[in-house]
């Protein structure tokens, strides 16, 4: 393959490419006894996933020769789980093999209890991830020992067998499937529906597609019932007011963890001038301006969600928390005879705004009980940027609000929505 030039390959590739069958045009000798394909042939609940390896070995010249690997090994369970799994999809497995396999051996052993620790994989493919330096997943130790990852769409995948050692690195079997992450809309519709308003908003003001594909953002999302609180308001500015506001709950260009939010840290958003977040810990609380943090570190395909309990007002930047007080007074000026209120039987503002598919109709109660998942289901190559969507262009119910026109702007899956 490579001809008859001196190219040598990275000694812990020589060790992994031993796991192809023999005659294969990439077979190698192992030139060590614990080579990865003596490993996952000793372990026979890992047939499956060996399987694959070997139906796709170009995933493995892509491994780093600067440091080892962590190679999260799904179970043959993990794969019976999903329905729609696809071991044929080449592109599907490909990219899915990459979310995988860590840059740098991560062992169990040296995660400890408390913040996450968020961990960078080979998955760089721009179809499927706008995260500069490789997608993201998500490392918990919980009480017991009990090691969790978590990836896209909040799925977890527990750590079954802990740190086998191999030449070049660590293998961890999971009882579950890695999912990369979503674009925002489908996580924040199908897998976070408490984030149905934050996300018709987005529609409301035109900026679904910066949101979802500007690289490496933090995003601070406020949850239905912050947005039901102001509704009478915020349904009453005007598209491009409603975008001012919307902007400033983004941080372009700064992909922030929860954890690396510092007390007293200043943070640049998109709205106009660039005006700042402030970051307030009190306790065990974070604060983001007024908002608290009620959910962190919620994966989307270009970069990072939190869920706050208010929604955010550049014109208020300055105002600050009483963290005595359990939920902090909204920071918008109540509207004269405007609806607001909050609860299941309330209506939630913008859900009119989201897009409408035969197999999707749009929620108007706070529960999301009326949507369905099956809107995002993949369709075409599942890129970062598409601006197709399965359903979109087929008969369905009467939209409302700004639905027809956010067609144009359109809503896609990531290419895997059908396993989750």
């Amino acid at each position: 393959m490579f001809g008859a030039s001196t190219y040598t390959l990275p000694a812990s590739l020589l060790a992994l490419l031993a796991i192809l069958p023999a005659g294969s045009a990439f077979s190698l000798r192992a030139t060590k006894s614990q080579d990865l394909g003596a490993v996952l042939a000793a372990n026979s609940n890992l047939s499956t996933y060996y399987n694959l390896v070997k139906q796709y070995p170009d995933i493995l010249l892509q491994l780093p020769s600067y440091a080892g690997v962590t190679i999260v090994a799904p179970n043959n369970d993990a794969f019976t789980k999903y329905q729609n799994w696809d071991g044929q999809n080449q592109s599907m497995v490909t990219n899915i093999l990459e979310y995988h396999i860590l840059q740098g051996t991560v062992a169990t052993g040296a995660v400890l209890e408390g913040p996450s620790t968020f961990a960078s994989t080979l998955l760089t493919d721009t179809a499927w991830t706008n995260v500069t330096g490789g997608q993201k997943m998500i490392i918990n130790k919980q009480p017991g020992d009990l090691v969790v990852f978590t990836s896209g769409e909040g799925s977890r995948s527990t750590v079954l067998q802990a740190d086998i050692s191999f030449t070049g690195g660590l293998l961890q079997v999971v009882d579950t499937l890695m999912v990369p992450p979503a674009r925002l809309e489908p996580t924040a519709r199908d897998a976070y529906r408490d984030l149905t308003s934050f996300l018709g908003a987005l529609y409301a003001a035109g900026l679904v597609e910066e949101f979802a594909e500007t690289p490496n953002v933090t995003i601070f999302a406020p949850r239905n019932a912050a947005f039901q609180r102001v509704a009478g308001t915020l349904e009453g500015l005007s598209r491009d007011e409603l975008a001012q506001v919307m902007r400033y709950h983004m941080v372009p260009g700064a992909y922030l963890p929860s954890a690396s939010l510092a007390n007293g840290t200043n943070l640049t958003t998109a709205a106009a001038g660039g005006t700042p977040l402030h970051i307030l810990r009190a306790g065990n609380n974070l604060y983001i301006d007024s908002a608290q943090m009620v959910q962190p570190d919620i994966l989307v395909a270009n970069g990072v969600v939190h869920m706050i309990d208010n929604v955010l007002n550049p014109a208020a930047s300055a105002a600050t928390p009483d963290p005595a007080i359990g939920t902090q007074a909204p920071v918008f000026p109540a509207a004269s005879g405007g609806a607001s209120g909050t609860g299941t039987a309330a209506p939630v503002p913008f859900t009119t705004a989201l897009p409408c598919t035969a197999d999707c109709p749009v929620t108007t109660a706070a529960n999301g009980t009326a949507a369905t998942g099956a809107a995002f289901t993949a369709t075409g190559t599942g890129s970062v940027r598409t601006t197709a969507s399965r359903g979109l262009g087929a008969a369905g119910p009467r939209c409302t609000g700004m639905a027809a026109a956010a067609v144009g702007v359109g809503v896609a899956g990531m290419g895997i929505a059908g396993l989750v």
